[in-house]
């Protein structure tokens, strides 16, 4: 899964035909497919050499199919309509699913700069977000000289990996008192390939926002844990097990249910349940999935299982005699 965020590091203009996108990606390739590519309306009229590192073979229509012409000494290869189909990130979703992750309002604003995008802003000062997918290392300098000039203001930039991050490029951040973060070191993938942070988002971007606070993931999974044990209904699944299922193991309703042994309809009942009682829409759960299992780990480690979970309900009985 990593090698998504080093892909887009390589892949030329973020284009690419889906031999070169599975070369990077093997079997994640219709996933990622799926969450963040977009077929495009074209052809290709090239596709990579299977054998030689940077040869081409040309595709020539044959019929309804293609034929993959090579110069380099390879048979001609019969090709099938979707070998020369061309795929390309879709920055929009994978802006959105960033900012989701990152608790940011997505807000995406044309910058007409290369392979970037503003994608959102984060707190209540509308600090600019800003995503940027480069090639090389004088690209990726001259788009964080271009934004440092434009904004002369704080802003938070983002790129896949820090690989072309140098003294140059982080002290033309520094003097904006802009931040960079890649999102190789800052994000988990899930095997549904839902984002989520390794960080507290208002923790990771304290310094752009110093009067902000946000509340801490971990302390917001604790009171709605602690609060579903105590509410709990005695029904079955429950509300603390689909909790765990839909938000720590991001299962979808209907796998949920596959586990719970109930129907799909049970499990969005009880995922309304929970947002009645916590106020935690189902997307917070995915938001919060890191969060959740660390809590668990808690909450399951002896002696602070019965610890956490005894002050956990304490403190929200506390809450609700004062607020009666």
């Amino acid at each position: 899964m990593p090698k998504f965020w080093q892909c887009l590091d390589e892949i030329r203009g973020l284009v690419a035909v889906p031999a070169e996108w599975r070369a990077w990606l093997g079997t994640d390739f219709d996933a990622v497919k799926a969450a963040f590519l977009r077929k495009r309306p074209d052809r290709a009229d090239s596709i990579p050499c299977p054998r030689e590192l940077g040869g081409t073979h040309g595709v020539v229509p044959h019929g309804e199919k293609f034929v993959a012409v090579c110069e380099c000494g390879c048979p001609d290869t019969p090709l099938m309509p979707a070998d020369v189909e061309m795929w390309e990130l879709n920055p929009s979703k994978l802006g959105r699913a960033i900012c989701k992750a990152f608790d940011c309002d997505a807000r995406a604003t044309e910058l007409q700069l290369p392979l970037t995008w503003q994608v959102g802003v984060k707190f209540s000062n509308a600090v600019p977000v800003v995503l940027t997918i480069q090639n090389d290392r004088d690209d990726f300098r001259n788009v964080v000289a271009e934004l440092v000039a434009r904004w002369r203001q704080p802003f938070i930039l983002f790129a896949p990996t820090s690989r072309f991050v140098d003294g140059v490029g982080t002290e033309l951040l520094a003097g904006s008192r802009a931040g960079f973060f890649d999102l190789e070191s800052h994000l988990n993938i899930s095997e549904n390939w839902n984002l989520s942070p390794k960080s507290p988002p208002g923790k990771l971007f304290q310094a752009f926002a110093p009067d902000a606070t946000e509340p801490d993931g971990d302390d917001v999974v604790r009171q709605a844990w602690g609060l579903l044990e105590r509410l709990d209904d005695g029904k079955e699944p429950s509300m603390v097990r689909v909790f765990k299922l839909y938000g720590k193991q991001e299962k979808t309703a209907e796998q949920v249910a596959v586990a719970c042994g109930c129907s799909k309809g049970t499990v969005i009942n009880r995922l309304a349940a929970i947002t009645k009682k916590t106020g935690l829409k189902p997307a917070d759960l995915r938001r919060l999935s890191a969060h959740i299992g660390k809590v668990e780990s808690e909450l399951e480690s002896s002696p602070a299982k019965h610890i956490h979970r005894r002050a956990l309900v304490h403190d929200n009985k506390e809450q609700d005699d004062e607020s009666g």
